[in-house]
C-alpha cells in the first residue's frame, strides 16, 4: 500500500522498486539488525520481511528477528511494555 502511494506501482516504476528492494543488499550487513514483526499486519505485510530475511540466508548474513504473534500494525497492550524492553535490551547487549 505504502509503496505504490509513493512510488506508483512496479510495472509503471520498475527501476525505483529495484533500487530500494533491500533484498539486493542483504548480503551488505554489518554489525546487528533487530527485525520486529507483528505477525497480522496488513500494512508492512510479513511477507516483506521473511523474504528479506530468505535473502540474508541466501547471502550470509545473520540479522535477528523477533514476531509478536496476534497483533496488527504496531504492538499494543501488555505486550507494549515487552517491545520497548526487547527494543532496550538488544541495544545494551549489541549495540
Amino acid at each position: 500500500m505504502y509503496g505504490e502511494r509513493y512510488m506508483d506501482t512496479p510495472q509503471e516504476n520498475p527501476e525505483g522498486y529495484e533500487e530500494t528492494n533491500l533484498r539486493n543488499l542483504a548480503g551488505n550487513l554489518k554489525g546487528r539488525l533487530l527485525m520486529i514483526h507483528d505477525d497480522m499486519d496488513n500494512v508492512c505485510v510479513p511477507q516483506h520481511t521473511l523474504s528479506f530475511i530468505k535473502a540474508c540466508i541466501e547471502a550470509g548474513s545473520y540479522p535477528d528477528l523477533f514476531i509478536y504473534p496476534g497483533h496488527e500494525h504496531n504492538v499494543r497492550g501488555v505486550e507494549r511494555v515487552h517491545l520497548h524492553e526487547k527494543i532496550t535490551r538488544y541495544f545494551e547487549e549489541h549495540l
